[in-house]
C-alpha cells in the first residue's frame, strides 16, 4: 500500500458512511454494506409507523424455550426479513448476561447462564446466516448494564471473564458469526473498542475467528489505539477517529499500513458473506404461524394449582388488569419495532376463543405507559382533518425569536417522533446558524367522546410547550446528552398536564418543541389519556368475584426497558400489586399472567392459582396466549433466570458504578443460580423451572462414554407420557465438580448448567430416549496463569434434571487430566 491514493481509499472503509452504511470500494472487493438493528425483529431507518417490520419474541423469551430449533426458525425468518429489505448485518444478538434482575436491557439477553445463552445463540446466528445475512454478536463484553453504559470500567479477573461473560461470545465464533460489535464500556482500565486483550488475543489468536468488529454506535475515542488493538470499522458514518484519520496515522507512522489493509481484507470477507443473501417469499400465514408457536413455546407455566389451566370448556372468565388490551410485546429501546394494524391484543384474542364465555374486562389499574398514545382519542390531522394522525411542520427561529414559514410538512400517525443529524426543511443539526434555532410543531384536532379531565404527557430533546386552541398550557422538555443522545432520547423527563375538555367540543392541540444546532439527534414523544376512575379496582373486584375464573394481566409498559436506564426496583407497578392481592381474596381460581420480559417480585404468588410469565413475546401474543389457556398449546418453557424471594437475594442488585468510575465484578463467577446454590438460598422459582399440561414421567437415567470419541460422554433418560396427552419436556444436565471428600469445591459454582435438550413427547405409549453430549470444555477451568483452558481434573457429580432444584438422578465420574471420563464405583 505505497500509493497515497490507494490509502486514503483503502482507509475511507474503515469508518461507516452514515448512520447504517458503509463505503463501497469494487476495486477491493468492498460492497457498501447496510447494517440495521435487531434482535427482536429488522429495524428501519425511520424508526416509526411508516417502516413496519415483523416483531420476534426477545431473548428472554427465546432463552425460555430451551429449544434450539425454535430460536434457529426465528433467526431464518428474521434473515429471510432483512434480506428482503436489503440488509447485509443485523445487529444481534446480544450476548451480555442479566448479571443482575435490575439490568435495563436484560429483555434482549439470553438469560444469566453462559452456557444456555451461548447455545442459543448460535442457534439465533445459524438461522439469519443461513439467508446469507450477516449477523453481529454484541457488546464484547461486559455491557450487562445500562447505567453509565458509554464510561464504566468493569473491574474483572480473567477467569470470570473467560467461564462467563466471554463464554457466549466464543460460541457464537465457533458458530462462524460474520461480525461482532465492542461495548461501549471499559474493561479492566481499557475501552472495549481499543481493547488488544480482547479484539486480537482473544477474537483472533484464541478463537481463529475472521470476521469483522465494528463499534458499537459513537463507541470510538481514539485513532491508533482502535486500529492497533483490532477494531475493522467505526460506525456511525460520517468519521471521527477512523476514516481519513485511520490515513493521517499511517502517514505519521503510528499504525502500519498492514493494519488497516487486514480490516479491509475483513470488510472484503464479509462482503463476499453477505453478496448472495437470499429473500423467498414466505407465506403470511407461515410467518404468523412461526412467531405463534415460538411465543408459545416461551410462556413459563410457573404454577398451576389443582389443574386450573388449561380453562375448562365451560369456565366464564372475566379479564382484568391493564395489559390485556394494552400489552407490552417490546422494550423502548432504538432497536424499537413498528406493529402491523393486524396485531391483536390478548384481549381480542381471548374475546374471539372464548366468546360470551369472557363476562366482562376490567383494567383495574392504571397502564404505566411512560407517555400514553393520543391514538386512541381519535386525532385528526389539522391540514386534513378527514385523516387520523397528526400534522408535523418545520421551522427555523431566528435570533430575535421570529418563527418562518413551514419549511416541511408531514403527516405521522405515531406519537414516537425521532430525527437523526438532520430534520426535513430544516436541515442538519450541525448547520443551525449561532443564535438560531430549530422548532417542530405536531398538531392535530380532538372531539372528545366524554367530558372530564384529561392528562397530556409530553417529553423531548429540547424545550417543549403544549397549546390548547392557540393557548400555552404547560411547559417541560429536556436537552440531549452529547455524551448519550440514544439514552437521552429515550428517558427524558416526562411533563404530565391536566386539561379539562368537554364532550362534543373540538378543540387543536399543538405540541411545540424548539432546539438548538448540534448533537446528533432530536426526538420528542406526546399523549394523552383520560384521568383515572377512582373505583377502577373496586369495578374489576366485582366482576373477578363473579367469575368461575379471574385472569389479571400485569406487567411493564410498551415504553420500558430503556437504554442507558436500569431498574430501580423490582416491583410491579404499586396499583397492580395491589389488584392482584384484591382479586385473588376475591377468587380462589385467579390466574396471574406477567408481561414482563425480566425478574419482577411476586409476593402475591402464594395466593394466585395460576401464574404465567410470558415475557416480551412479540407480534403474536395475543393469539399465542389465547391458545396457551385454553389447551390448543403447550406452554413450552422455562426459566432462563431466577426469579428470588426477595430483591436482596440476588448477588447483584445495584448496576451503577462507584464514584470513580469503577464497576467491580465482586461475586466473580457466582452469578445467578450459582450464587442462590452457593449461599444456600431457596428463590421463589429457580432456573430451569416450568410446568407443562401433561403428565411426563422420566424412567432409566443413563450416563455412557461416546465411543466416537467426538464427546465427553453422553447422558440421558427414558421419557414417558401417563396421561392421553403428549406434551414437551427440557431434559437438563448440570455438572458439580467435588472435593476428595466427596463435598463441593469452594470458590467454584455448586453446579453450572453442561447440556439441555426439548423433547416433544408423544402420548403413551412411546417411550423416546433421550441423549445429551457433554464436552471436555463444560468439565474445564480457565487457566490464567497458561491463558488457557485445562480439564479440572477429579471427582464430578452429573445431575440429570428437570431444573435446577429438582433433580432426577446423579452419577459420580472422575475425569482426568487428559479430559477422559472414568465411571464406576471408585469414580
Amino acid at each position: 500500500m505505497t500509493d497515497p491514493d490507494d490509502l486514503d481509499l483503502l482507509a475511507r472503509l474503515t469508518a461507516g458512511a452514515d448512520m447504517q452504511t458503509t463505503h463501497r470500494d469494487p476495486e477491493h472487493h468492498v460492497r457498501a454494506l447496510r447494517l440495521v438493528d435487531g434482535p427482536m425483529g429488522v429495524t428501519g431507518g425511520l424508526l416509526d409507523e411508516r417502516d413496519v417490520s415483523l416483531l420476534a419474541p426477545s431473548g428472554t423469551a427465546l432463552a425460555a424455550t430451551f429449544n434450539r430449533a425454535t430460536v434457529e426458525a426465528v433467526g431464518e425468518l428474521l434473515g429471510e426479513q432483512a434480506a428482503a429489505r436489503g440488509v447485509d448485518v443485523l445487529l444481534g444478538p446480544n450476548l451480555n448476561l442479566s448479571r443482575s434482575p435490575a439490568g435495563g436491557r436484560n429483555f434482549e439477553h439470553f438469560g444469566e447462564d453462559p452456557y444456555l445463552a451461548g447455545v442459543l445463540g448460535a442457534a439465533w446466528i445459524t438461522g439469519v446466516q443461513s439467508k446469507g445475512v450477516g449477523a453481529c454478536a454484541k457488546h464484547l463484553v461486559c455491557n450487562d448494564t445500562e447505567t453509565g453504559r458509554h464510561g464504566y470500567d468493569v473491574q474483572i479477573d480473567e477467569q470470570t471473564l473467560h467461564e462467563v461473560y466471554l463464554a457466549p461470545f466464543a460460541a457464537a465464533a465457533r458458530a462462524g458469526v460474520w461480525a461482532m460489535m465492542a461495548a461501549y464500556n471499559k474493561v479492566n482500565g481499557q475501552h472495549c473498542a481499543e481493547h488488544p486483550g480482547l479484539l486480537t488475543r482473544v477474537l483472533r489468536e484464541q478463537w481463529d475467528w475472521d470476521g469483522v468488529v465494528m463499534s458499537d454506535w459513537f463507541g470510538t475515542h481514539s485513532t491508533t489505539a482502535s486500529l492497533t488493538a483490532g477494531l475493522d470499522l467505526e460506525m456511525p458514518g460520517p468519521a471521527r477517529h477512523l476514516g481519513p484519520a485511520a490515513a493521517a496515522a499511517v502517514r505519521a507512522g503510528d499504525v502500519p499500513a498492514s493494519t488497516v489493509q487486514r480490516a479491509i481484507e475483513h470488510l472484503a470477507l464479509l462482503s463476499h458473506r453477505t453478496a448472495g443473501r437470499t429473500a423467498p417469499t414466505r407465506p403470511p400465514a407461515e410467518t404468523r404461524r412461526l412467531l405463534h408457536e415460538a411465543a408459545a413455546d416461551s410462556f413459563v407455566l410457573l404454577k398451576n394449582d389443582h389443574t386450573i389451566l388449561p380453562l375448562a370448556g365451560d369456565t366464564s372468565v372475566a379479564v382484568i388488569g391493564p395489559n390485556a388490551d394494552e400489552p407490552a410485546y417490546q422494550g423502548g429501546t432504538f432497536a424499537r419495532i413498528a406493529l402491523g394494524p393486524e396485531v391483536r391484543t390478548p384481549l381480542t384474542a381471548l374475546r374471539e376463543a372464548l366468546g360470551p364465555r369472557v363476562t366482562a374486562h376490567e383494567p383495574g389499574a392504571p397502564s404505566e405507559s411512560r407517555v400514553p398514545s393520543l391514538l386512541p382519542l381519535g386525532p385528526r390531522a389539522t391540514d386534513s382533518p378527514g385523516d387520523p394522525g397528526f400534522t408535523v411542520t418545520f421551522h427555523r427561529v431566528d435570533t430575535d425569536g421570529a418563527v418562518s414559514e413551514p419549511l416541511a410538512t408531514d403527516t405521522r400517525a405515531t406519537g414516537i417522533l425521532v430525527w437523526f443529524t438532520e430534520l426535513p426543511g430544516i436541515g442538519a443539526l450541525a448547520d443551525l446558524p449561532p443564535g438560531s434555532s430549530g422548532l417542530v410543531r405536531v398538531s392535530c384536532l380532538l372531539t372528545p367522546e366524554t367530558d372530564g379531565t384529561y392528562d397530556f404527557h409530553f417529553a423531548g430533546t429540547g424545550d417543549l410547550r403544549l397549546l390548547i386552541d392557540g393557548q400555552e398550557t404547560g411547559r417541560g422538555g429536556s436537552r440531549a446528552l452529547p455524551a448519550d443522545v440514544m439514552g437521552a432520547l429515550l428517558h427524558g423527563d416526562v411533563t404530565r398536564i391536566p386539561v379539562s375538555l368537554t364532550a362534543g367540543r373540538q378543540v387543536r392541540i399543538d405540541f411545540e418543541m424548539s432546539f438548538t444546532g448540534g448533537g446528533r439527534a432530536q426526538g420528542m414523544q406526546f399523549g394523552a389519556r383520560a384521568a383515572v376512575p377512582a373505583d377502577l379496582a373496586e369495578r374489576a373486584v366485582r366482576a373477578a368475584r363473579v367469575a368461575d375464573t379471574a385472569i389479571v394481566f400485569a406487567g411493564v409498559s410498551q415504553d420500558s426497558s430503556l437504554e442507558s436506564q436500569d431498574r430501580d426496583s423490582l416491583a410491579l407497578p404499586a396499583a397492580q400489586t395491589d389488584l392482584i392481592e384484591q382479586v385473588c381474596a376475591a377468587n380462589p381460581s385467579t390466574v396471574v399472567v406477567v408481561n414482563a420480559p425480566f425478574a419482577v417480585d411476586m409476593p402475591w404468588a402464594e395466593r394466585a392459582a395460576a401464574v404465567l410469565l410470558t415475557w416480551f413475546p412479540g407480534q403474536e401474543y395475543g393469539p399465542a396466549l389465547a391458545d396457551v389457556l385454553t389447551g390448543a398449546l403447550e406452554p413450552g418453557g422455562r426459566l432462563p433466570i431466577t426469579l428470588a424471594r426477595a430483591d436482596t437475594d440476588h448477588a447483584v442488585t445495584a448496576t451503577g458504578p462507584s464514584d470513580d468510575g469503577r464497576l467491580t465484578y465482586t461475586e466473580g463467577v457466582l452469578t445467578g443460580y450459582r450464587h442462590f446454590d452457593a449461599q444456600r438460598i431457596t428463590p421463589r422459582f429457580c432456573f430451569g423451572h416450568g410446568l407443562g399440561y401433561a403428565n411426563l414421567r422420566w424412567r432409566a437415567a443413563h450416563l455412557h462414554t461416546d465411543p466416537t470419541g467426538r464427546y465427553l460422554a453422553l447422558a440421558g433418560v427414558t421419557l414417558s407420557s401417563g396421561t392421553g396427552r403428549g406434551g414437551k419436556e427440557v431434559v437438563q444436565v448440570y455438572a458439580v465438580p467435588l472435593t476428595p471428600t466427596g463435598a463441593t469445591e469452594p470458590g467454584r459454582p455448586e453446579q453450572h448448567l453442561v447440556g439441555f435438550t426439548t423433547v416433544h413427547v408423544p402420548p403413551a405409549p412411546a417411550q423416546p430416549r433421550i441423549d445429551i453430549p457433554l464436552h471436555v470444555r463444560d468439565f474445564s477451568v480457565w487457566d490464567p496463569r497458561t491463558g488457557s483452558w485445562r480439564p479440572r481434573a477429579g471427582r464430578w457429580e452429573i445431575r440429570l434434571a428437570r431444573s435446577s432444584r429438582d433433580v432426577f438422578h446423579r452419577f459420580r465420574v472422575y475425569v482426568d487430566e487428559d479430559g477422559k471420563l472414568r465411571t464406576g464405583p471408585n469414580s
